[in-house]
């Protein structure tokens, strides 16, 4: 187990705290150097072998309790938010260390607790939301992201617009026509949702695109903030209702505070989700087939 405040052995150098589980568990004499300088190599504390914890940055000591609950290959492996106290560029490094560790290593079971997205999209085979002390999802990455469920997970495990909508008519390849504010959307959803049902159309910021030239599903909103995050320009939109968030490509011109823009998505990319708290599954509630996790 790795815990966040480390639990290292401060009278023990690094290599002998990662060497603690070895000998415990009566590890061959011979074996034990080879196993915890393989664990050192992989968490990048090679150098740090002879150094004592209170000699180490606290990122340092996180690495090293990961090595010691690497070095004795476990069957299962509980990790309680393992990489908080590492900085972005050592993060990114560990967490592909970790999904490494994890293909090698099939037979092992990892439970892994984070308030990082990143990290278990990254990781995990089957992720659990958690709110409150009750499971409120379950399932894989992908099940989660593309149809969280519940306005809780949508927002928790990727970010998301809640836009309140409400259901007019069918039309055909299974799509719905909504009432978004005034506005008429089109999204893809269950053909047994009833016209006047209130809903909410959940829509992942980077589906929104700015276009000068609306067709199809759009909506206007005025700039109340832009923030460059190199690769991309994340707009905050006022609608006069509901705020919008959209992750854009980075522009070469980006739109002032205060400007009128139109953002336009796809159907496809369009979950209906229930607008009452506390639902755990839509299908449950939009087509009567909601199954356990």
């Amino acid at each position: 187990m790795v815990v966040q405040q480390y639990a290292l052995f401060p009278h023990m150098r690094v290599a002998d705290n990662v060497a603690f589980g070895l000998r415990a568990q009566k590890a061959a004499r011979a074996e034990i150097p080879e196993r915890v300088s393989e664990a050192l190599r992989m968490t990048g504390m090679s150098e740090y072998a002879r150094r004592y914890p209170r000699q180490l940055s606290g990122g340092q000591q996180q690495r090293v309790a990961i090595a010691r609950a690497l070095a004795i290959r476990p069957k299962v492996l509980l990790l309680d938010e393992p990489l908080s106290a590492l900085d972005a560029q050592l993060r990114s490094g560990m967490l592909a260390e970790l999904a490494r560790l994890h293909r090698e290593l099939p037979d092992v079971s990892i439970l892994y607790v984070t308030h990082d997205q990143v990290e278990a999209l990254t990781l995990a085979d089957r992720i659990a939301v958690m709110k409150n002390a009750r499971l409120v999802s379950c399932g894989t990455p992908q099940e989660l992201y593309r149809e969280p469920g519940n306005d809780f997970t949508a927002t928790f495990l990727g970010g998301a617009n809640l836009l309140p909508v409400v259901v007019r008519a069918h039309t055909d390849r299974g799509r719905v026509e909504v009432d978004c504010h005034g506005a008429t959307l089109l999204v893809t959803a269950p053909e047994v949702v009833s016209p006047g049902a209130e809903l909410l159309a959940c829509i992942r910021p980077h589906h929104l695109t700015l276009t000068d030239h609306p067709t199809g599903n759009h909506l206007q909103g005025s700039v109340a903030e832009v923030q460059w995050r190199g690769a991309t320009h994340r707009l905050y939109l006022d609608t006069g209702e509901k705020p919008l968030v959209a992750d854009v490509a980075e522009l070469r011109d980006p739109p002032r505070v205060g400007d009128t823009v139109t953002v336009t998505f796809a159907p496809q990319d369009v979950v209906l989700l229930p607008a009452k708290p506390g639902v755990h599954s839509p299908k449950s509630v939009l087509n009567g087939h909601g199954r356990t996790p």
